[in-house]
């Protein structure tokens, strides 16, 4: 269960934290991802044990147990940046980026830009739409002939 969610605090974007009530295997949340992003296929980086275990040395947190959750549509890396958290899910990150956050004790979850982002649409469009009067002559669509450029082969 998710205890809180809240910004990524930098003033820029929809990124959210996610604090757990409790631990979830790194392998859950990866199945739990692919499920609801309806994908076969996300790119892990795993963070460096060592860093990990400096990171967590008063809790002792086992290396693939999830307790905060970092989250961007799209592309994430400069948004995450700096964020503490166990691990960052995100659509698209730099090989830079990705090796940045892996060194500095932290999981990556990459699923590809679009991904991300069609559910994403489908919820602010719903936001969008409590935002407008009934009076009002808008329609808030998204797209379904937009579709990821990339396939994995």
């Amino acid at each position: 269960a998710v205890v809180s969610t809240q910004s990524t605090g930098n003033g820029a974007g929809m990124g959210r934290i996610i604090a757990l009530s409790s631990p979830l295997p790194l392998i859950e949340i990866c199945n739990i991802l692919k499920d609801h992003l309806k994908v076969a296929h996300l790119r892990l980086g795993h963070a460096d044990q060592k860093q990990w275990s400096v990171r967590h040395s008063e809790s002792h947190q086992m290396h693939d147990m999830i307790r905060t959750i970092a989250v961007c549509a799209g592309s994430g890396g400069s948004l995450l940046k700096g964020v503490d958290a166990d691990l960052y899910v995100t659509g698209e990150m730099s090989h830079h980026e990705v090796l940045a956050v892996i060194s500095d004790g932290r999981h990556v979850l990459l699923s590809e830009h679009t991904h991300t982002e069609r559910g994403f649409l489908k919820s602010i469009t719903k936001t969008l739409a409590g935002m407008v009067s009934e009076d009002d002559d808008v329609e808030f669509l998204v797209s379904e002939a937009d579709v990821n450029p990339l396939d994995v082969v």
